[in-house]
């Protein structure tokens, strides 16, 4: 396994981050003081604000990192990952396809769509789970 070049957080970072787990803002703190910039994808952006009622704490955490835009490129590489895949999860399924684009480890909670996206990739998915 070759060492990962970043972090990509996945919405169950974000959820993690929003109900104060210590662990993630431990995590996020290292990161950014080891001059790491978490990149989250914009699904994920999107469905943590849907679920989690303490924005505070995810503007917090989304000041220190780079929120990735999909565009139509991005887009198709994310629907047809997922129907490789055989997944409906396209915010597990863009996360993954970041961390194996950008060789990034991931922070998150869901496992199987991320795994097999991963694996479809051949990208060796380094997972931290929050």
């Amino acid at each position: 396994m070759s060492a990962r070049e970043g972090l990509v957080y996945g919405v169950g970072a974000l959820r993690a981050a929003a109900h104060g787990d210590r662990m993630m803002w431990a995590l996020h703190r290292a990161a950014l003081t080891y001059g790491i910039v978490p990149v989250v994808t914009v699904g994920a952006v999107a469905d943590a604000y849907r679920t989690e009622p303490r924005g505070d704490r995810l503007d917090a955490l989304l000041a220190g990192a780079e929120v990735e835009a999909l565009g139509r490129e991005g887009a198709q590489r994310t629907g047809e990952l997922a129907a490789r895949a055989s997944t409906a999860d396209l915010v597990a399924v863009s996360t993954a396809e970041a961390a194996a684009r950008r060789n990034a480890a991931v922070v998150n909670a869901r496992q199987t769509a991320l795994r097999a996206a991963s694996d479809v990739l051949g990208h060796e998915l380094v997972q931290y789970a929050v």
